[in-house]
């Protein structure tokens, strides 16, 4: 799944083209899309996941567990906002207004 991403998107992608390419071709193992309380599950424990990495890459010196946590933790919330038909950018701009 991280090598599709790697080569069909890069750095100058807007977030919107970020999240309509997981719309339209991420599949997130172990949910259906929208069911939402399966991708809360989901986010849940990938959060508990990155409290414990992050406490191994302390001690290892070492990130590379975190930033793949975190990768995977960014892909479930874009994919619970595109249930929700949530605009992840435009909800950003909300807040930070």
């Amino acid at each position: 799944m991280r090598d599709m991403i790697v080569n069909e998107l890069n750095r100058q992608d807007s977030l919107d083209i970020i999240q309509n390419y997981v719309l339209e071709k991420v599949e997130i193992k172990n949910f259906q899309k929208n069911d939402i309380a399966s991708e809360m599950f989901h986010l849940f424990a990938n959060v508990l996941d990155l409290g414990r990495e992050v406490r191994i890459s302390k001690i290892l010196k070492d990130n590379s567990l975190t930033e793949a946590k975190i990768a995977d933790i960014f892909l479930v919330l874009v994919s619970i906002c595109n249930s929700l038909d949530i605009n992840l950018f435009d909800a950003f701009m909300k807040k930070s207004n």
